[in-house]
């Protein structure tokens, strides 16, 4: 594609090591080679980033159009993806996705592995990206616009309420959690936390755009909480703390003096938020019959009634915490080593008849209000251990502390705050994705490897480039 320029090919193989003269000498001839290719391949890449946030059919649409495109340019940019070969983190990535494809040959139900298997098509991310990587502050530009088109969405859902009797003019129910034109309020959520650590960081390491930067992370940071994710919430929380913890360890003094006042900043509105959150009614509804407290006070109740043996019908959380001891305990049934080691295969868990009860002796008085089958159990780690076995659910794991390790070589960059960005945005994933299924969906899957490809790249090309 495009007009070819003539110049000489680097040698490819072996792979080098990151950082090196090659490695950066790979990188650069895709663009070199074919430069008015590379501008167009940047447009479709920023187009997928911009659609990330908004709903599944636009990103599919762009998905393909980048995969395609991608795929038409490998005669000139296959020399810049070897590299990618000595990345841990590629590697882990690959090894998890062959895995969970392998798993299907001893599933129980072939059909539902194969359709939780299409979300795997995200780990294509890294290859069809990473030579657009230079233009990483234009394709996360992109994905900001794509958060603040649905913030927009947001206002106007609250806005359109006060003259629709509290109806939200997107679903045409009453307003509640409040997703712009997202339907899955939990996906909507996961990509306005990261777009908040990302306003977070560009208020910390820059002073052009502060004033942008805190009206935008203030305005994501709302509309996070705005979608009433309990998961999301939490793992918000959890990446906060260990970002605070993170830059009071930092070893940069200059770090440490601008960064304190703005972490009582980001504390302060969190805390705010969570208030926001919890107390009052998103935005205009009933005080008394506020969605978010109404949602609260369903989770504390549904744990206090499954540990009492009483079962209350359409408890998520109740039922959330059914699936997690069941499909744990059906994880290492005979041959428990087998099964322990290998799994049941992907797809499986829908096989489980969550009518019966191993972990309750007694049946429930008002009958077995649980579905017989479900597709999944909201909880990553104990699905995997069921579907994939210890192999799996470690090589699930391995990828998490790979990209957090990875992203430590950043920490020693005159810029550490970007290293402290990505290990809390990685820790974010990896909680919320406790009390979700991130993995066996295309779009959350993908903001893990948008990061993992951010880390991989900052790691190989420049780090290595100013260390040299």
């Amino acid at each position: 594609m495009g007009y070819f320029v003539d110049i000489p090919k680097p040698k490819a193989w072996p792979p080098p090591r990151d950082g090196t003269g090659q490695a950066n000498e790979l990188f650069a001839y895709g663009y070199k080679r074919d430069p008015i290719g590379d501008k167009l391949h940047t447009w479709f890449a920023c187009l997928f980033m911009a659609c990330l946030p908004l709903d599944t059919v636009p990103t599919t649409i762009a998905a393909w159009a980048l995969f395609i495109y991608s795929a038409m340019r490998l005669s000139s940019t296959w020399r810049t993806l070897v590299p990618l070969y000595n990345s841990t983190i590629f590697r882990l990535v690959l090894a998890w996705a062959a895995w969970s494809l392998l798993s299907i040959l001893w599933s129980s139900n072939q059909t539902a592995g194969l359709d939780h298997a299409r979300a795997l098509r995200m780990v294509l991310l890294p290859i069809v990206l990473w030579p657009v990587m230079r233009h990483w502050k234009y394709l996360l530009g992109a994905f900001l616009l794509g958060v603040l088109f649905q913030n927009c969405v947001q206002i106007s859902e609250v806005v359109g309420s006060w003259f629709l009797d509290g109806q939200d003019w997107v679903t045409a129910k009453k307003l509640g959690s409040i997703s712009g034109i997202e339907k899955h309020s939990g996906k909507a959520a996961m990509f306005m936390a990261f777009a908040t650590f990302v306003w977070a960081g560009i208020f910390i390491t820059t002073r052009k755009y502060r004033k942008t930067a805190l009206v935008c992370f203030l305005l994501t940071l709302l509309g996070m909480f705005a979608n009433i994710s309990m998961a999301v919430s939490v793992g918000f929380v959890v990446a906060v703390l260990v970002a605070v913890v993170l830059f009071l360890f930092s070893k940069t003094k200059r770090i440490k003096k601008t960064i304190l006042p703005s972490l009582v900043l980001v504390l302060l509105a969190v805390a705010i938020a969570t208030g926001l959150a919890l107390k009052h009614v998103p935005f205009g509804a009933n005080p008394d019959d506020s969605y978010a407290s109404a949602k609260t006070k369903s989770i504390f109740r549904g744990v206090e009634k499954y540990f009492d043996g009483t079962f209350e019908a359409g408890n998520s959380t109740q039922m959330r915490l059914h699936w997690w001891s069941e499909t744990f305990l059906q994880s290492f049934d005979d041959p428990a080593v087998v099964h322990g080691v290998f799994g049941h295969g992907l797809g499986s868990v829908t096989t489980i008849d969550f009518s019966k009860f191993r972990w309750k002796t007694t049946v429930p008085v008002e009958g077995r209000p649980f579905d017989k089958k479900v597709d999944h159990v909201h909880n990553s780690y104990i699905q995997y251990l069921y579907e994939q076995g210890l192999v799996g659910l470690l090589l699930f794991l391995f990828i998490f502390w790979s990209m957090i390790q990875t992203a430590k070589n950043m920490s020693v960059q005159p810029n550490p705050a970007i290293y402290i960005i990505c290990a809390s945005a990685t820790i974010l994933w990896a909680t919320a994705t406790f009390f979700e299924n991130s993995q066996t969906s295309g779009r959350p899957l993908a903001m893990l490897l948008l990061i993992g490809t951010f880390i991989m790249y900052k790691n190989t090309i420049e780090t290595g480039a100013k260390q040299s």
